[in-house]
This record gives C-alpha cells, structure tokens and sequence, in this order.
C-alpha cells in the first residue's frame, strides 16, 4: 500500500491520468465534491479512456455548494453511468472519495481525502492511500465497495438519483440543489474576505507555493498483483528543482457592454489596462508602471506586442467544449480581441449563437484557464460588476477613461 500525502509526495491527478493509459476497463468515481477544475483537467484522460472501450460510473455529491452545475454537465458527457447523493437531513452529507480502477484480474484503488476538484487533487493538503488488488484474493476486499456501488445504484434509493438527461441537472439547479460554478467562486471569495478581516493583521502561518512535481511511476506489466506484506513502491516522487510554474485555478472577469461587432460575440482584449484598485506585483500581468498592468490579452499567453499572432483556443461552456475561438490582432482599430465561436462534437448549436441571440451582451465574461489552449466561460449579469470588482485581487480599466470597459482577476 502506499500513502500519498499531497502535495509533497504527488498529486492524485497526476497519478490517475497515468492510470487511466494502463488497460483498465472500469472507472468508478465516489467524489462529496466536483467542480471544473478538476473535471475537466481529467477530461482528455477519461475520454481517451472511454475510447478504448473503457466504462465510467460516477457518484458525486451536492452537499454544502461542493459541486458545481458546470461539472455536472461535464461529468454527464464523459460518464456513462452518472448519479448524484444527497440526504435530505442536514446532520448527514455524502462525503465520500473513492477512485476504483478495474479489469478483469486486477483493481487499483485510492481511498483518501480528495475530491474532484483541482485543490483535491493537486494542491490541496490531502492524503490518500492506493492499493492493488489481484483477482483471485485481494479483491474480496473490496466487497463492501462494490455493495455500495450496488445501493446507489438501486433506483428505490431515495438518496440516490441516476441524472438521465442534461434536463435532471438543471432540475437541480432550478431547486436550489446546486448552483453555477462563478456563483460559487464569488460566494467563496466573499467568505475569505470577511474572514480575513476579522483576522488579526499580522499572519500566523506562512502560505504554500504548490508546483507540479514530476511523478514518475514504475513501468510494471499489467498482471494480477498479489498483496504483500512487503509491497513494492508504486510511486516514485521526485522532486523538481526547476522553476516550475505554479498551478492555478487562474481566473479573468471581462466587461462585455454592448460588444464589438454585429455579431455580438466579439470581446475586446486591451494590451495595457490602468489599474483602479489591487496590485499584480509578482504576477505575469506586473508592468513597468506600478500604475498600470497588462491587458486581458496577456492572460490568454500572448506576448501583447506580437500583433502578427494568432491563437485559436477550446472554449467549454455550460458543459460543451466548442472549438476554435480565435485570438487576433485588429489593425483597423488598434486591439486585441477574441471571437466566441467555435463548433462542439455532437452538431448542436456554434457557440456564436449564443452572441447571436444576444447571451454575452451587457454580461461580465469570467474565463478559468485549465491550460494555455483550454478556457472555461462563465457569465454574470453586468449588475453584479461593483461586486465583482471588489471581491478581485485587482481590477483596472482597458483605458485611461473613467467610461473604459473593466477587467480584473479574480
């Protein structure tokens, strides 16, 4: 058996997706949480998983705003089987963390404290113990596991529900059950601010840099595995000493207005933004004006003077991936933009439909980076913006104009 403390010895993402490369047949998820930033930095993972003939069962839990609408939608599209715990009483909530991955002669399965989100299973402070299990003794063991799965998946289980649609999911929403994940992001940022300011000035504890470390994991045939008293060591962690960048769950707002173009998908994107309120010392975003910072464009990975480039990134929003949106240079007026379209994978509507019809309009637009060519979009009515803009780290303006449109990280 062995013990990952995480971050310092792995990070359990990492090690599912190179679990999912090694045949399993059967992906079974018992998660209290799932939010965005860890479904979909498992997403490409599970669906190469599915592709090769792989089965995905998933249990999730909705207590406490852990779970995510967005996630939901996203956990719909990869599972195969998708169900979601909840009890009406409040002393009781489903709290669950479990990632089984099976074939017919072997199991491996981590049992711990991490859920699916990017803090559970990068860089939050948890543990978790995996195990493997051969198919003629050890996994009798895991008995009790497979009666669980049985209980929740019984239809007469009231606590219990199989999401047999994207319409079950937005009955929850609609109920309160659950919300959006920028809603949640706000109501979060909001808590720790209060907090910190009925918090002494001075910091009792320091604050933990996380980075990737390189994992490497033994290349061991694909056989049953008998329990030993004596395991092998499954996992190697090696430190890195290079200067990793830190992972994060990178979030930019965005004033829409009334958009750019009669199309009304078209955000514009400044190179240089006059700073209201907040700093960016330290960060990418730092300019050589204290005053100032750099612009929307920057978050996206684009040198702001490179104005000859050209960046097509995926945009997932409300649970579809839609591919390409395009990052370009506007000569004729002197900016950065991006153009939100893009077609998704199963012949529905073009994301610039929704510009169409007038969805982004008056809107802030909130991006979550997964990775350089991957972004998450979110939206909140512009009647939120003061909040908004109160709850970020910093919030500039694209001009030196008191009327230029506001942006910010969150």
């Amino acid at each position: 058996m062995s013990i990952i403390n995480q971050p310092f010895q792995g990070q359990l993402g990492d090690i599912l997706i190179s679990e999912l490369k090694n045949g399993y047949t059967n992906f079974t998820i018992f998660s209290a949480f799932a939010k965005n930033s860890g479904v979909l930095r498992l997403k490409e993972s599970i669906e190469n998983f599915k592709s090769s003939g792989g089965y995905v069962k998933a249990f999730i839990g909705i207590d406490l705003d852990g779970t995510s609408y967005e996630a939901l939608l996203n956990l719909f599209s990869l599972c195969n089987e998708l169900y979601v715990i909840h009890s009406e009483n409040f002393s009781t909530t489903y709290h669950s963390k479990i990632y089984l991955l099976e074939d017919s002669s072997t199991a491996w399965c981590a049992i711990g404290s991490n859920n699916l989100t990017g803090g559970g299973l990068w860089t939050n402070f948890e543990s978790c113990s995996i195990q493997l299990y051969d198919s003629s003794t050890g996994k009798n063991e895991l008995e009790n596991i497979y009666s669980i799965i049985e209980k929740y998946s019984d239809t007469d289980y009231s606590c219990s529900t199989k999401i047999n649609s994207i319409d079950d999911i937005v009955t929850l929403l609609e109920a309160n059950y659950i919300s959006k994940e920028v809603s949640q992001k706000i109501e979060n940022i909001s808590k720790r601010v209060s907090q910190k300011k009925r918090q002494k000035k001075n910091s009792l504890f320091g604050s933990e840099k996380v980075t990737i470390p390189t994992i490497l994991t033994t290349q061991k045939p694909h056989k049953p595995l008998n329990k030993s008293s004596t395991p092998d060591i499954d996992y190697i962690i090696t430190p890195t000493t290079e200067n990793v960048p830190a992972f994060t769950n990178e979030q930019f707002w965005f004033e829409m207005r009334k958009s750019t173009g009669g199309s009304r998908n078209i955000l514009d994107l400044s190179k240089l933004g006059q700073i209201e309120s907040g700093s960016v010392k330290g960060t990418p975003y730092e300019y050589s004006d204290p005053a100032r910072m750099y612009g929307g464009i920057k978050f996206f990975d684009i040198d702001p003077e490179d104005t000859s480039r050209q960046k097509n990134i995926t945009i997932n929003y409300l649970g579809k991936d839609y591919y390409p949106s395009t990052i370009k240079f506007a000569p004729d007026n002197g900016s950065w933009r991006i153009q939100l379209k893009g077609a998704p994978n199963d012949d529905s509507e073009e994301l610039s439909k929704y510009g169409n019809r007038g969805d982004f309009v008056h809107k802030i637009l909130v991006f979550e980076k997964i990775n350089t060519d991957y972004y998450v979009l979110s939206l909140l009515d512009e009647s939120e913006l003061d909040r908004v803009k109160s709850l970020s780290r910093v919030w500039a303006r694209n001009g030196s104009s008191a009327t230029s449109k506001a942006y910010g990280m969150l």
